[in-house]
């Protein structure tokens, strides 16, 4: 006997069609008081109601709870269920004309007033108790198989997102680099055509479409969890304040929100911009889920995940500890459970095509496994839905640290004003080579960290300053800059990727790496950066 919460089966038959491993019950469909001796000798669970309602449970019934009898008399099947499992009940109680020997299958997570709920695979026929209509319940106890049932369901959807995110980085990352030499070639002929012409007019668009997919290629790069990141203790109701002081001037009049901020401080350790973005987009979901009326809440609370962590709940994974709450909730029209399901996948949405680019949650889902905590979602269709955020509370003795380079205060001088850009993509050296010669710069190139080496052991004198990819085959970046900095201490190293700036980046900076640039940047970004690096200008 199978079922599930939301997927149920009717058949009609006797009660006797149940059974369990160790009895094989088989009453008729008109029961009496005489009977109840017979239905004790059960081993499974069972109970009879009346109009929804206890008006007999047998012994192995209590004993399950631990419980009295008197527990149960009485009560309404519905009020011991967990609410998902009620509505499918109630559909079937209210169902016209039920005749007798009618089933209803389903898995069911019920317990008396103040018990712990387990989960039963019920069996529910009609029958007659005393000459009236009746329902006979059978039971069998599936809470071991339910939790097993469960991770496992954790594990292939664990599994599932992290394939799904390391595509999504390699993805990004070939992106970035495919938007970087296009962005470099249209930066160079935007500097030699006439203000104002066709031609720039052309050249503005093609760069208005890159910015675009650049934003974009950050959303995919957040879910992967390669998002720009940096690290500081900050107080989580401030941002959610500044999120929704700028949210209350643009959302629909007939829309209120209410906050529920906790009376403490709560301070994580991490990146309070993409925190921000993430209960902004959460927020933005919510809103546009209500249409233009309904009631927005964000609450804010503390929980403590303890090594004993219920396994049945969705927490599994995350580490003991105290967490900071968010929860954003709606009045909307909610999702059905396979949608819902699918809700962190990239580029799912179910608004019209071309309104949405289905990254916001999963963009949210990889900002928040990126600081330590998990997200849940809880929905239910014309009921609204919740969306929960748990991050890691900072240790008092964090300490903020910073994003940039090293602490190195006065750059190298450059005897001449020459970049070697290493990076193993074609078209980004080639790309480089005339941003850079436009910029006034000379050139040097090098396809990976071994030539970089090389050209270095032949022009020591004459390269200024190093633009390093960090992904590169034959030497990647990481070891061309400890071999480079191991020859030459003081000269400036400016990575890039086309993943935003990520543990290795963060692990250079430390090491002694002057700055991080991501893929594509543009003319200026580059100016700018280059600039701070090389005291020696550039030939125009």
């Amino acid at each position: 006997m199978t079922g599930t919460p939301g997927m149920v089966s009717d058949q009609t038959g006797t009660a006797g069609q149940f059974t369990d491993d160790e009895n094989n019950f088989l009453p008729g469909l008109a029961l009496s008081g005489r009977d109840i001796p017979l239905l004790e000798m059960v081993r499974c669970p069972v109970f009879i109601l009346r109009d929804e309602r206890i008006i007999w449970a047998n012994g192995a019934l209590c004993a399950c709870f631990e419980a009295t009898t008197e527990e149960f008399m009485g009560a309404l099947l519905c009020d011991l269920l967990e609410e998902r499992c009620r509505e499918q009940i109630r559909c079937w109680f209210t169902r016209p004309r039920r005749k007798a020997g009618e089933q209803l299958i389903i898995d069911i997570h019920m317990a008396p007033v103040e018990r712990r709920r387990r989960w039963f695979n019920a069996a529910l026929t009609t029958i007659t108790w005393n000459g009236d209509s009746a329902v006979v319940a059978f039971l069998q106890d599936i809470e071991d198989k339910k939790k097993n049932r469960t991770v496992e369901q954790q594990l292939r959807q664990s599994q599932k997102m992290e394939s799904l995110g390391r595509l999504a980085g390699g993805v990004a990352h070939d992106m970035n680099n495919t938007l970087g030499a296009i962005m470099g070639f249209a930066s160079v002929l935007q500097a030699e055509v006439h203000p104002g012409s066709p031609a720039a007019d052309d050249l503005d668009q093609i760069m208005k479409a890159c910015r675009k997919g650049r934003t974009l290629m950050l959303n995919l790069l957040g879910f992967a969890r390669k998002g720009k990141f940096r690290r500081e203790t900050f107080c989580v109701n401030t941002v959610i304040e500044d999120v929704l002081n700028l949210l209350k001037h643009s959302i629909p009049k007939k829309i209120a929100i209410v906050t529920r901020l906790t009376d403490a401080p709560l301070e994580i350790h991490g990146d309070p911009t993409q925190i921000h973005h993430a209960v902004m987009n959460l927020c933005l979901n919510a809103v546009d889920s209500m249409g233009d009326s309904g009631v927005l809440t964000v609450e804010v609370t503390t929980e403590r995940v303890y090594e004993s962590y219920d396994e049945s709940t969705d927490l599994r994974e995350l580490e003991k500890g105290e967490y900071a709450v968010i929860a954003v909730s709606d009045t909307g029209r909610g999702m059905e459970p396979e949608v819902a399901a699918m809700a962190f996948e990239p580029f799912f949405t179910t608004k019209p095509m071309g309104e949405a680019s289905g990254l916001g949650l999963p963009m949210v889902y990889g900002t928040v496994k990126n600081h330590g905590g998990d997200v849940l979602l809880e929905s239910r269709v014309n009921r609204g839905t919740t969306v929960t955020m748990m991050l890691p509370l900072a240790d008092t003795n964090t300490r903020s640290d910073s994003s940039g380079g090293n602490e190195r205060k006065t750059p190298s001088i450059a005897r001449i004003a020459t970049v070697m850009l290493v990076d193993d993509e074609e078209m980004i050296r080639l790309a480089g080579r005339r941003v850079l010669e436009k910029m006034g710069y000379g050139v040097l190139l090098a396809r990976d960290g071994r030539e970089a080496l090389r050209l270095y052991g032949e022009h020591p004198d004459q390269i200024s300053v190093v633009i390093l990819d960090l992904i590169m085959p034959v030497m990647d970046g990481p070891e061309t800059f400890v071999r480079l900095r191991e020859i030459a201490p003081d000269l400036p190293i400016l990575l890039s990727s086309g993943y935003s700036k990520e543990e290795k980046a963060d692990q250079l900076l430390s090491l002694g790496a002057d700055a991080f640039i991501q893929k594509p940047f543009d003319m200026q970004a580059l100016r700018d950066i280059l600039k701070g690096l090389v005291e020696t200008e550039p030939t125009l």
